[in-house]
Protein backbone atom coordinates (compact mmCIF):
# COMPACT_ATOMS: atom_id res chain seq x y z
CA UNK A 1 0.00 0.00 0.00
CA UNK A 2 1.27 3.47 -0.93
CA UNK A 3 0.09 6.35 1.26
CA UNK A 4 0.92 9.98 0.50
CA UNK A 5 1.14 11.51 3.97
CA UNK A 6 1.02 15.17 2.91
CA UNK A 7 -1.57 16.29 0.34
CA UNK A 8 -3.22 19.71 0.36
CA UNK A 9 -6.92 19.99 -0.26
CA UNK A 10 -8.38 23.17 -1.73
CA UNK A 11 -8.82 24.82 -5.09
CA UNK A 12 -7.23 27.96 -6.44
CA UNK A 13 -10.44 29.71 -7.38
CA UNK A 14 -12.29 28.72 -4.17
CA UNK A 15 -9.81 28.88 -1.31
CA UNK A 16 -6.37 30.37 -1.88
CA UNK A 17 -5.67 34.04 -2.52
CA UNK A 18 -3.88 34.96 -5.72
CA UNK A 19 -0.98 36.56 -3.84
CA UNK A 20 -0.40 33.49 -1.68
CA UNK A 21 -0.56 31.19 -4.69
CA UNK A 22 1.95 33.35 -6.56
CA UNK A 23 4.40 33.32 -3.62
CA UNK A 24 4.10 29.59 -3.02
CA UNK A 25 4.32 28.44 -6.63
CA UNK A 26 7.14 30.79 -7.66
CA UNK A 27 9.84 28.32 -6.58
CA UNK A 28 8.23 25.36 -8.36
CA UNK A 29 8.29 26.68 -11.92
CA UNK A 30 4.52 26.31 -12.07
CA UNK A 31 1.92 29.10 -12.43
CA UNK A 32 -0.10 30.30 -9.41
CA UNK A 33 -3.16 28.53 -10.78
CA UNK A 34 -1.37 25.20 -10.19
CA UNK A 35 -2.02 25.59 -6.44
CA UNK A 36 -5.20 23.56 -6.69
CA UNK A 37 -6.41 20.03 -5.96
CA UNK A 38 -9.78 19.51 -7.65
CA UNK A 39 -11.28 16.30 -6.32
CA UNK A 40 -11.53 14.25 -9.50
CA UNK A 41 -8.18 15.47 -10.80
CA UNK A 42 -6.52 14.57 -7.50
CA UNK A 43 -7.99 11.07 -7.55
CA UNK A 44 -6.87 10.60 -11.15
CA UNK A 45 -3.35 11.71 -10.26
CA UNK A 46 -3.27 9.27 -7.34
CA UNK A 47 -4.36 6.47 -9.67
CA UNK A 48 -1.70 7.40 -12.21
CA UNK A 49 1.03 7.34 -9.56
CA UNK A 50 -0.22 4.14 -7.91
CA UNK A 51 -1.05 5.95 -4.65
CA UNK A 52 -3.72 4.10 -2.71
CA UNK A 53 -4.50 6.65 -0.01
CA UNK A 54 -3.60 10.16 1.09
CA UNK A 55 -3.59 12.27 4.21
CA UNK A 56 -5.76 15.18 3.05
CA UNK A 57 -5.03 18.45 4.83
CA UNK A 58 -7.19 21.39 5.82
CA UNK A 59 -5.27 24.66 6.19
CA UNK A 60 -6.29 27.50 8.52
CA UNK A 61 -4.24 30.66 8.03
CA UNK A 62 -7.24 33.00 7.92
CA UNK A 63 -5.96 35.35 10.62
CA UNK A 64 -2.72 36.19 8.76
CA UNK A 65 -3.22 35.25 5.10
CA UNK A 66 -6.95 35.88 4.82
CA UNK A 67 -8.07 32.41 3.74
CA UNK A 68 -8.46 28.84 4.88
CA UNK A 69 -9.26 25.41 3.49
CA UNK A 70 -12.07 24.50 5.91
CA UNK A 71 -12.28 21.35 7.97
CA UNK A 72 -15.79 20.80 6.64
CA UNK A 73 -14.52 20.85 3.06
CA UNK A 74 -11.93 18.18 3.82
CA UNK A 75 -14.42 16.09 5.81
CA UNK A 76 -16.85 16.10 2.89
CA UNK A 77 -14.17 14.86 0.48
CA UNK A 78 -13.20 12.12 2.91
CA UNK A 79 -16.84 11.07 3.30
CA UNK A 80 -17.20 10.77 -0.46
CA UNK A 81 -14.03 8.68 -0.75
CA UNK A 82 -13.47 6.92 2.60
CA UNK A 83 -11.05 4.41 1.13
CA UNK A 84 -8.82 7.04 -0.44
CA UNK A 85 -8.53 9.96 2.02
CA UNK A 86 -7.74 10.34 5.71
CA UNK A 87 -8.64 13.87 6.74
CA UNK A 88 -6.56 16.19 8.90
CA UNK A 89 -8.20 19.22 10.48
CA UNK A 90 -6.48 22.58 10.83
CA UNK A 91 -6.92 25.16 13.60
CA UNK A 92 -5.25 28.42 14.62
CA UNK A 93 -4.26 28.64 18.29
CA UNK A 94 -4.14 32.42 17.91
CA UNK A 95 -7.92 32.39 17.48
CA UNK A 96 -10.06 31.66 20.57
CA UNK A 97 -11.74 28.27 20.65
CA UNK A 98 -9.12 26.36 18.64
CA UNK A 99 -9.16 23.32 20.94
CA UNK A 100 -12.95 23.18 20.82
CA UNK A 101 -12.81 23.40 17.03
CA UNK A 102 -10.37 20.49 16.92
CA UNK A 103 -12.61 18.38 19.15
CA UNK A 104 -15.58 19.10 16.87
CA UNK A 105 -13.55 18.23 13.77
CA UNK A 106 -12.55 14.86 15.21
CA UNK A 107 -15.68 13.79 17.08
CA UNK A 108 -18.32 15.27 14.76
CA UNK A 109 -16.67 15.60 11.35
CA UNK A 110 -14.66 12.39 11.57
CA UNK A 111 -11.25 13.87 10.82
CA UNK A 112 -8.34 11.81 12.13
CA UNK A 113 -5.42 14.19 12.54
CA UNK A 114 -4.43 17.83 12.89
CA UNK A 115 -2.36 20.01 10.57
CA UNK A 116 -0.85 23.17 12.06
CA UNK A 117 1.01 26.01 10.36
CA UNK A 118 2.69 27.97 13.18
CA UNK A 119 5.18 30.00 11.14
CA UNK A 120 2.43 31.01 8.69
CA UNK A 121 0.49 32.27 11.71
CA UNK A 122 3.56 34.09 13.02
CA UNK A 123 3.62 31.92 16.14
CA UNK A 124 6.04 29.45 17.62
CA UNK A 125 4.76 25.87 17.71
CA UNK A 126 5.82 25.99 21.38
CA UNK A 127 3.70 29.06 22.14
CA UNK A 128 1.57 28.29 25.23
CA UNK A 129 -1.52 29.16 23.18
CA UNK A 130 -1.06 25.83 21.38
CA UNK A 131 -1.06 23.80 24.58
CA UNK A 132 -4.83 23.40 24.86
CA UNK A 133 -4.80 22.17 21.26
CA UNK A 134 -2.00 19.69 21.94
CA UNK A 135 -3.72 18.47 25.10
CA UNK A 136 -6.92 17.88 23.13
CA UNK A 137 -5.06 16.08 20.35
CA UNK A 138 -3.30 13.89 22.90
CA UNK A 139 -6.60 13.10 24.62
CA UNK A 140 -8.29 12.25 21.32
CA UNK A 141 -5.19 10.30 20.22
CA UNK A 142 -4.85 12.02 16.87
CA UNK A 143 -1.45 12.80 15.31
CA UNK A 144 -0.39 16.42 14.81
CA UNK A 145 1.39 17.35 11.58
CA UNK A 146 3.34 20.57 12.16
CA UNK A 147 4.85 22.65 9.39
CA UNK A 148 8.59 22.81 10.00
CA UNK A 149 11.26 24.21 7.72
CA UNK A 150 11.36 26.91 5.09
CA UNK A 151 8.38 28.33 3.23
CA UNK A 152 8.38 31.02 0.52
CA UNK A 153 5.25 32.62 1.97
CA UNK A 154 6.25 36.24 2.59
CA UNK A 155 4.12 36.74 5.69
CA UNK A 156 5.53 33.64 7.40
CA UNK A 157 7.91 34.33 10.30
CA UNK A 158 11.37 32.70 9.81
CA UNK A 159 11.92 32.65 13.57
CA UNK A 160 9.50 29.75 13.71
CA UNK A 161 10.86 27.59 10.87
CA UNK A 162 13.16 25.35 12.91
CA UNK A 163 12.02 21.89 14.05
CA UNK A 164 14.06 22.41 17.25
CA UNK A 165 11.10 24.43 18.56
CA UNK A 166 9.14 21.19 18.95
CA UNK A 167 11.60 19.76 21.46
CA UNK A 168 9.81 21.31 24.44
CA UNK A 169 6.42 20.29 23.05
CA UNK A 170 7.57 16.67 22.80
CA UNK A 171 8.82 16.85 26.39
CA UNK A 172 5.60 18.36 27.69
CA UNK A 173 3.32 15.98 25.76
CA UNK A 174 5.06 12.57 25.71
CA UNK A 175 1.86 10.86 24.57
CA UNK A 176 1.37 13.16 21.59
CA UNK A 177 2.30 11.83 18.16
CA UNK A 178 3.99 14.66 16.27
CA UNK A 179 4.88 14.68 12.58
CA UNK A 180 7.53 17.16 11.43
CA UNK A 181 6.51 18.25 7.94
CA UNK A 182 9.19 18.34 5.23
CA UNK A 183 11.74 16.74 7.60
CA UNK A 184 12.35 20.31 8.74
CA UNK A 185 14.12 21.21 5.47
CA UNK A 186 16.82 22.54 5.49
CA UNK A 187 17.24 21.60 9.18
CA UNK A 188 16.99 17.88 8.46
CA UNK A 189 19.72 16.84 10.90
CA UNK A 190 17.95 18.71 13.69
CA UNK A 191 14.69 16.96 12.79
CA UNK A 192 16.31 13.52 12.87
CA UNK A 193 18.02 14.28 16.17
CA UNK A 194 14.65 15.34 17.61
CA UNK A 195 13.14 12.05 16.45
CA UNK A 196 15.97 10.14 18.12
CA UNK A 197 15.29 11.90 21.44
CA UNK A 198 11.51 11.47 21.40
CA UNK A 199 9.83 8.19 20.35
CA UNK A 200 6.55 9.98 19.62
CA UNK A 201 8.08 12.25 16.98
CA UNK A 202 7.76 11.30 13.30
CA UNK A 203 8.52 13.23 10.11
CA UNK A 204 7.31 13.28 6.54
CA UNK A 205 9.53 13.58 3.48
CA UNK A 206 7.28 15.94 1.54
CA UNK A 207 9.13 18.44 -0.66
CA UNK A 208 12.49 17.26 0.70
CA UNK A 209 12.55 13.86 -1.01
CA UNK A 210 11.88 15.32 -4.46
CA UNK A 211 13.39 18.81 -4.53
CA UNK A 212 16.71 17.93 -2.91
CA UNK A 213 19.34 15.93 -4.87
CA UNK A 214 18.94 12.17 -4.64
CA UNK A 215 22.27 11.76 -2.86
CA UNK A 216 21.23 14.33 -0.25
CA UNK A 217 18.01 12.44 0.40
CA UNK A 218 19.90 9.15 0.62
CA UNK A 219 22.31 10.65 3.16
CA UNK A 220 19.42 11.79 5.36
CA UNK A 221 17.76 8.38 5.14
CA UNK A 222 21.07 6.71 5.98
CA UNK A 223 21.35 8.90 9.07
CA UNK A 224 17.78 8.03 10.02
CA UNK A 225 18.68 4.35 9.70
CA UNK A 226 21.76 4.79 11.89
CA UNK A 227 19.69 6.60 14.55
CA UNK A 228 17.02 3.91 14.52
CA UNK A 229 14.23 6.24 13.37
CA UNK A 230 13.79 5.22 9.73
CA UNK A 231 10.55 3.45 10.65
CA UNK A 232 9.07 6.80 11.73
CA UNK A 233 9.63 8.53 8.40
CA UNK A 234 6.61 8.87 6.10
CA UNK A 235 6.72 9.45 2.38
CA UNK A 236 4.69 12.43 1.22
CA UNK A 237 4.65 14.89 -1.66
CA UNK A 238 3.10 18.20 -0.54
CA UNK A 239 0.90 17.90 -3.64
CA UNK A 240 0.20 20.09 -5.61
CA UNK A 241 3.69 21.53 -5.04
CA UNK A 242 5.16 18.21 -6.17
CA UNK A 243 3.69 15.53 -8.40
CA UNK A 244 3.13 12.09 -6.98
CA UNK A 245 4.48 10.39 -10.11
CA UNK A 246 7.81 12.23 -9.88
CA UNK A 247 8.15 11.60 -6.16
CA UNK A 248 7.34 7.88 -6.43
CA UNK A 249 9.98 7.61 -9.16
CA UNK A 250 12.54 9.26 -6.88
CA UNK A 251 11.82 6.81 -4.07
CA UNK A 252 12.15 3.86 -6.45
CA UNK A 253 15.49 5.29 -7.54
CA UNK A 254 16.65 5.42 -3.92
CA UNK A 255 15.65 1.79 -3.49
CA UNK A 256 17.45 0.67 -6.65
CA UNK A 257 20.69 2.67 -6.83
CA UNK A 258 23.13 1.85 -4.04
CA UNK A 259 25.69 4.29 -5.48
CA UNK A 260 23.59 7.20 -4.19
CA UNK A 261 24.04 6.07 -0.59
CA UNK A 262 27.04 7.10 1.53
CA UNK A 263 27.33 3.57 2.94
CA UNK A 264 26.43 1.82 -0.31
CA UNK A 265 23.32 0.28 1.26
CA UNK A 266 20.14 1.25 -0.60
CA UNK A 267 16.65 0.85 0.82
CA UNK A 268 15.64 -2.72 1.54
CA UNK A 269 12.22 -3.96 0.50
CA UNK A 270 11.00 -3.67 4.09
CA UNK A 271 12.36 -0.13 4.46
CA UNK A 272 10.81 0.93 1.18
CA UNK A 273 7.44 -0.54 2.18
CA UNK A 274 7.59 1.27 5.52
CA UNK A 275 8.46 4.63 3.97
CA UNK A 276 5.87 4.39 1.23
CA UNK A 277 2.92 3.50 3.44
CA UNK A 278 3.65 1.15 6.29
CA UNK A 279 4.75 3.86 8.70
CA UNK A 280 1.74 6.02 7.86
CA UNK A 281 -0.64 3.11 8.41
CA UNK A 282 1.05 2.24 11.70
CA UNK A 283 0.78 5.86 12.84
CA UNK A 284 -2.99 5.67 12.56
CA UNK A 285 -3.41 2.07 13.71
CA UNK A 286 -4.08 3.11 17.31
CA UNK A 287 -6.03 6.20 16.26
CA UNK A 288 -9.63 6.50 17.40
CA UNK A 289 -10.83 5.99 13.85
CA UNK A 290 -9.20 2.58 13.49
CA UNK A 291 -6.59 1.19 11.19
CA UNK A 292 -6.23 2.27 7.58
CA UNK A 293 -7.53 -0.41 5.26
Amino acid sequence: MIIDSHVHAGEYYKHFTASFAEEMMATTGMPPEALTSPEEKLLAHMDEAGVDQAFLLAFDVQRVEGFKVPNEFVAAMCARHPGRFTGFASVDAGTPGAAVELRHAVTELGLRGLKTAPCYLRMSPADPLWYDVYETAQELDVPVLVHTGYTPAKKADPRFFSPRLLDQVARDFPGLRLILAHLGTPWTDAALDLMARHPGVHADLSIFSWYRPAATVAAALAKARSLGVLDRLLWGTDHPFCTMTDSVSRMRELAADASLWPDGAALTEAEYASLMGGAAAALLSTNHGGEIR
